[in-house]
């Protein structure tokens, strides 16, 4: 029974990570002064998107289905890292959170520049614009207090243009 070549590429991947873990733990428990996995964690998720990155850009066959994972893995380890390095506090995640849709938003954009199909760009700009929105608020001070007393003026122009709409057709 033959193997594929992709199959032994998998069992490589897995087998070296074994031994690198086994190698951190032996230094760890040889007394070696390694970094602090709790700042180094960040690594797992960005790799897996580095490793979804390659398959794509060195697989044989261009899967744009590895883009997602590893365009989303990729970005959200290098966001953990910002917290893990104390650039930012872990306390400010409740305002950081928009950085989330923003980075599949970001996925989406980058499957849509190589598939050129135009139903992910719903995805892209609905994510892309969830977050610039949320980063708006929660990092700008936008509020919506005033929604409460003005809403009504939404509905007026929603009114105003099916109007102009039905004046334009005719």
């Amino acid at each position: 029974m033959k193997t594929n070549t992709a199959d032994r590429r998998g069992s490589m991947f897995g087998g070296l990570m074994i031994i690198a873990i086994g190698v951190w733990f032996l230094l760890a428990s040889l007394g070696v002064n390694l970094p602090n996995i709790g700042n180094l964690w960040p690594v797992f998720p960005t790799g897996g998107g580095l490793v979804f990155l390659g398959a794509y850009l060195f697989g044989k066959e261009k899967d744009a289905g590895f883009l997602i994972p590893g365009v989303g893995g990729f970005l959200v380890g290098l966001f953990f890292f910002l917290f893990t390095f104390g650039i930012y506090e872990w306390a400010e995640m409740s305002r950081l959170w928009p950085v989330f849709p923003m980075i599949g938003g970001i996925a989406f954009l980058v499957m849509y520049i190589v598939e050129k199909d135009g139903g992910l760009l719903v995805p892209a700009l609905g994510g892309i614009g969830v977050g610039v929105v949320g980063l708006l608020f929660t990092m700008a001070g936008l509020s919506l207090a005033w929604l409460g007393t003005y809403w009504p003026v939404i509905l007026i122009v929603l009114g105003l243009f099916i109007l102009a709409q039905n004046v334009v057709r005719r």
